[in-house]
This record gives structure tokens, sequence and C-alpha cells, in this order.
């Protein structure tokens, strides 16, 4: 049964009536430019052909009520409920969607029944999907008329509300996504550029077994690498002599030709606090989070990080040459290098994902990487259209699967 039926006939058998609306909000996949959208520099990924569909109608009382097919303890909590007291993390989710939309929603509560084919804890983007739903979901039950960026935009605050620190990739590739296409986003300044996929090229995503969990440690080595790379923004600021920024982040540096030089002249650990002392700017913009607190005295790896994170954007140029080339050959490079980097200096891989992109490759695939924020999860691989089958096979003998063929798909819609 696919999600928005599913989502359905859950909420029939739930609350013993007919939902209002359905949402539908797909998974993604990061093709290029891992871990660059929250230094505001560029990706490349594609919504795929999986999704979360959220089902919803009014509730007759003032809370949140909500079911999953994906989760055994259902969701019961009032309308001003804070997302970080919720016990379960799907719950901070719920929330967190509705805190988001505060001042838009009357005080009127909802029943909402949520099914999914998209693999939870997989880098797929299982949670940005949830997110944007709920917000479509809530937007058709009120009639909010919230337009596709400002869809994007409270989907990312309420997933920093519910605990992580993301970019807005993920919200914006599964807002604006189309059939047959990948989506360069840039965000300084912003722009979307829509690539069409050469027909010869087919998509394969694979697990390495292991979940990549957006909470607990998953969620700390996360908001480490989003402090690190603020702390290198604003350390290579000072070392160029411009003015100190206001919001430091690599991307509103990486366009001066020297910053990717001076990277090997920034300390290999530092923390936010020695390292504001030593730019000389107040330690809050470097370690102020959404949710929680950061710790201002961690020693952090900003070097690698910084060179990781610049190299990365570079590549997307690479790789959207390499598209509407149609040279396979150059994508499969670029995301070799960029598992690489991700391997050997943003250290968010694993074992695993290293085994399952050396054995996909090795199978026929032009290129393979591991594909969202890492620590397990899933890996993406590119090859020929009709070699599919043997990167599934030998992924699946690498780590056990599932593995499986994705396409690029339509972005979040009503059913």
């Amino acid at each position: 049964m696919d999600p928005a039926a599913a989502a359905a006939d859950l909420f029939r058998r739930t609350f013993g009536a007919e939902p209002r609306h359905i949402a539908i909000a797909p998974g993604r996949v990061n093709l290029i430019g891992e871990h660059t959208d929250y230094s505001l520099l560029p990706v490349l990924p594609f919504a795929i052909d999986r999704a979360t569909a959220v089902a919803i109608g009014p509730s007759d009382g003032p809370s949140v009520r909500a079911v999953s097919d994906a989760f055994p303890s259902p969701a019961h909590f009032p309308l001003d409920a804070v997302p970080a007291t919720l016990a379960e993390p799907w719950h901070r989710y719920l929330a967190a969607a509705r805190s988001a939309l505060a001042d838009r929603l009357p005080a009127e509560g909802a029943c909402l029944a949520i099914a999914s084919d998209l693999p939870a804890a997989s880098g797929l983007s299982s949670s940005s999907a949830l997110t944007v739903a709920l917000l479509l979901a809530f937007d058709a039950l009120w009639s909010l008329r919230l337009s596709r960026d400002d869809l994007v935009g409270l989907a990312a605050h309420a997933e920093r509300l519910a605990g992580a620190e993301t970019g807005g990739m993920d919200q914006r590739v599964i807002a604006f996504a189309r059939p047959a296409h990948l989506l360069r986003i840039d965000f300084l300044p912003p722009a979307m550029t829509h690539l069409a996929v050469p027909g010869a090229w087919a998509f394969v995503v694979a697990s390495s077994g292991q979940p990549a969990p957006k909470g607990g440690t998953a969620r700390a080595a996360y908001n480490e690498r989003v402090v690190a790379t603020r702390i290198a923004a604003a350390l290579l600021a000072d070392l160029l002599g411009v003015d100190p920024l206001e919001a430091p982040v690599l991307g509103a540096i990486a366009a001066i030709d020297a910053a990717p030089l001076l990277v090997d002249e920034l300390p290999a650990r530092i923390s936010a606090r020695n390292a504001a002392a030593a730019a000389g700017i107040p330690l809050e913009p470097l370690v102020t989070l959404s949710a929680g607190a950061f710790d201002p005295d961690l020693p952090l790896p900003v070097r690698a990080f910084a060179r990781h994170v610049l190299s990365e954007a570079e590549r997307v140029d690479l790789a959207c040459a390499a598209v509407t080339a149609g040279d396979l050959a150059a994508l499969g490079e670029l995301m070799a290098a960029s598992h690489a980097s991700l391997r050997d200096d943003y250290r968010c891989s694993t074992p695993a994902l290293d085994a399952l992109a050396k054995a996909m490759t090795n199978a026929g695939a032009a290129g393979a990487r591991l594909t969202g924020a890492g620590f397990g999860g899933f890996a993406i691989a590119v090859c020929e259209r009709g070699r599919e089958r043997p990167v599934i096979d030998a992924a699946v003998a690498a780590a056990g699967g599932p593995a499986f063929t994705v396409t690029p798909s339509a972005g979040a819609r009503l059913a």
C-alpha cells in the first residue's frame, strides 16, 4: 500500500472518521555537497520516489493526537507542548512543527495518522519529510496559505527546535523538487537550478546496516561540526583581514580566492572560547544553537573540517558541469573524492559505509559515497541504466541491505 493510502486507512481505523486532507513529502538523496548547507555553500540533492504521508483531521479538544505505522507509541500532547520535553523523538517533531506555526494557528487541536515507506534513521531525510508533510497538512486543515518558501523556512526552524542545527537543503529540495531533475541549491545569494538527469543514468541507495539517528550522540557530533565550521569562518575572516562576520559561516568568505589557501593556517584543534578570543569577536555567535547549549571549551578539529567543506563546495560546481555534459565518469570520480573527504577530514563515515561504497564501485558503479549526515545510514551510487542489479547485489552482500533504486521525483504535495 502506498503511503497516502496507508495513512488514510490508519486514520480511519484510529479515529473512526475520514481525514480532511493527506499531505505527502518525499525523502531525498544528496548526490554531492555534504555538510555544506549549514555553511551556506551549495548542494546537489534530489527528491526520491519514497515518501511520508500525513492524514489530518480536526480534534475534539485542544491537543494533538497522532499515530504512526513506524512507531508503537501514539502521541497525545497539549498545543503548547515544548518539543524538548517529550520523550519520544518522533513526538518532538510533531510538537516542533506545531510550535513553528504557533502564531499562525487557531487554538484548535488535530488528529494525525502517519505512514511512510522511507527507512527511518537512514540519511534519506525521513525526519525532514515528516516535518514538511506535517506543516503541509496543518496548512491544508486551517487554510494558512503558506508559500513554498514559508514551508521551507518553517520546516528548518521546526527541525532545529527538535534538536538538530540543520541547514536548509533537505526542506528546500523536498518542497521544490521536479521529476527527473536534480536541484542545485545555493544559499548566498539564494538560488535554485534544476538539472535534468541524463536518461542513461540510474541511482542505487543501500543501507550500511547502521542507523543514523538525529538524536543522541549523532546529534552531538552533527552540532560539533556546525560550531567548528563557524569557528573556521571567524578565524579565516581574521586571517584575511575582512570585517568580523556577524553570522560566521564559511559561505561568507569562500569566494575570496585566498580563503582555501589559508585553511592550513588554521589550528588543528581549538575551542570556541579560545577562537573567539583570538579573532576578537563575541563567543555567542559561535556556540548559540536553536535547542540546547554547546560546550564553549570543547576543542574541535577546525582545520580538517574547514578543508572538507570548502573542497566539497568546489565539487558541487564540478558535479553540476558533469551532469550537464552527461559525463558519468567525471561524476563518479567526484563522488569518490567526496566520500574520501567525509571519511578522512570530516570523520563522519564508518567502516561499514566505506566498505559499502567500495563494494558498489567494484560492482560497476561509476562512483559511490555516503549520503546524508553520515555516522551510519545509507550510501548512494550512480551507474549506467541496466547495471543496477549487480550494484544492488554487491551492496546487499557487503552490508546486508536493504538496497534499491531511487528515481528523481516530485516534491511535497497534497494527495
